[in-house]
């Protein structure tokens, strides 16, 4: 069995970035393909050097980590600190990882979620440069925030586009990216799905035992500084009152929820699956609730305008936009097509499935 690579941010401690992995690891498993999670060390040059220390953990760390713990909730600490060794445990007992440089895979996928952003960093892996492959190409990535501007001040535009360009092929999950790579490289990419869709979970729906909620109650799945201002936490507790609902937060600890929720990102489908609405600001919020038929409601900001924007454009969910927290009980309310979604959805994981098998089984 052929093996193949994936460069991904598999550090984060995130579910929806474990989610998307999850997703297109056991898509290329059943592609015949024998995947591993390609590990290396993230570049952090364009972040402030103090907050590095939060991410190259070492003796250096601890001031930082003391201020940090001193400073915040000591229950929000706790559950931190118990979410971190979740999904550790979660990835050590899923995937299989190898060192970049040390592996020898017959190809690469770059992807997905934000592996093309300079938000931290120039890693020149993900734009395949030093990788040890013969065929590397990339599934459903974008850069984020990161615009043609910012490559340009971060002086990164030759170095990125001469690597996309020496790529078997381009995916990207959005719009913005594509027109990024378009201007970059000028070469059109593919837009594909992100792998939480693409591959659909329903194996590990039915196999994940997870004893959600008793009482009816609305889910709401954002970072924990967000979702927190007094107009949102009242608009949302508004609605949750008058329709008789708890209100629970997987995955991310808000203290003003009725309860915050430790769980794996197989578990937090379930607790998603079994909402009874889905109030979200984040991308792989939305993919979810769109995958389990959920009604939800987005909140837009200007930080997650492109990626979402395009993501509800193409799944014809433009209405589950909130702008206004007035608009939240609305949207919440009116009806879904279903149906029609779901032939949305499998028309796409048609076109990205098909997009994979063309890149590996095309001849180098």
């Amino acid at each position: 069995m052929k093996t193949i690579g994936i460069l991904t941010h598999y550090q984060v401690h995130n579910h929806g970035a474990i989610l998307q992995m999850h997703g297109l690891y056991h898509t290329l498993e059943n592609l015949g393909w024998n995947p591993c999670v390609l590990t290396y060390q993230k570049n952090l040059s364009f972040i402030d050097p103090k907050l590095a220390k939060k991410y190259n953990i070492s003796l250096h760390s601890v001031p930082f980590y003391a201020k940090y713990i001193c400073t915040q909730n000591p229950v929000f600490i706790t559950f931190q600190f118990l979410k971190r060794k979740v999904l550790n445990n979660f990835m050590r007992t899923h995937y299989r990882f190898e060192p970049l440089q040390q592996s020898c895979p017959d190809a690469v996928v770059i992807g997905s979620d934000e592996v093309f952003s300079l938000e931290v960093g120039v890693n020149i892996m993900m734009y395949g440069h030093t990788v040890p492959a013969g065929k590397v190409f990339s599934y459903a990535a974008s850069f984020g925030q990161t615009d043609t501007k910012r490559i340009a001040d971060k002086h990164c535009t030759a170095l990125i586009a001469n690597g996309l360009k020496m790529l078997k092929a381009i995916c990207v999950r959005d719009k913005s990216s594509a027109d990024t790579v378009a201007a970059l490289t000028g070469i059109t990419p593919q837009i594909c799905f992100d792998p939480v869709l693409l591959y659909g979970f329903e194996k590990e729906l039915q196999n994940t035992s997870y004893c959600v909620p008793k009482q009816p109650y609305l889910v709401i799945y954002a970072y924990s500084d967000r979702l927190n201002t007094p107009q949102e936490i009242e608009a949302i507790k508004s609605f949750a009152r008058k329709h008789g609902l708890k209100i629970v937060s997987p995955g991310f600890y808000h203290k003003w929820a009725d309860k915050s929720l430790q769980v794996t990102p197989l578990e937090l489908l379930k607790v998603i699956q079994s909402a009874q609405y889905v109030v979200t600001d984040t991308f792989h919020g939305t993919v979810m609730a769109a995958l389990l038929n959920r009604p939800f409601a987005v909140l837009i900001r200007e930080s997650n305008r492109n990626k979402i924007s395009y993501l509800l454009d193409s799944l014809g969910l433009q209405a589950q936009r909130v702008n206004q927290l007035a608009e939240l009980e609305t949207v919440l309310l009116q009806p879904v097509n279903w149906p029609q979604l779901n032939q949305t959805i499998q028309r796409l994981r048609e076109e990205g499935i098909s997009y994979l098998q063309g890149v590996l089984n095309e001849q180098k």
